[in-house]
């Protein structure tokens, strides 16, 4: 999927960011593709369940840790519009 639009529209991979709010879906979509993910603790998926995943040691569940997290969407709003670097780093995830 993400490999059609990217061909369609010319995007870079190294400049996306797959935000969601579900482990299993989003975050790993994005990781399978090869993108910087980001987990908006908005959802049904936690800290502690990105913790569980990175613990585990197990290769299909690390794709299931998001490398940086917000608690809500609305963060990246406030960071657009400040233009600052506060993202909060996901340090669990091996990069």
């Amino acid at each position: 999927m993400y490999d059609c639009v990217a061909s369609q529209f010319g995007l870079d991979s190294a400049r996306c960011l797959m935000v969601g709010d579900w482990l299993d879906t989003d975050i790993l979509l994005g990781s399978n593709c090869g993108l910087k993910t980001l987990l908006t603790l908005t959802g049904v998926s936690t800290v502690a369940d990105a913790e569980a995943h990175q613990e585990s040691g197990c290769p299909e569940r690390l794709g299931m840790v998001p490398d940086y997290y917000v608690e809500s969407i609305a963060e990246l709003l406030l960071l657009y519009k400040d233009n600052q670097s506060g993202l909060n780093r996901f340090y669990l995830s091996e990069t």
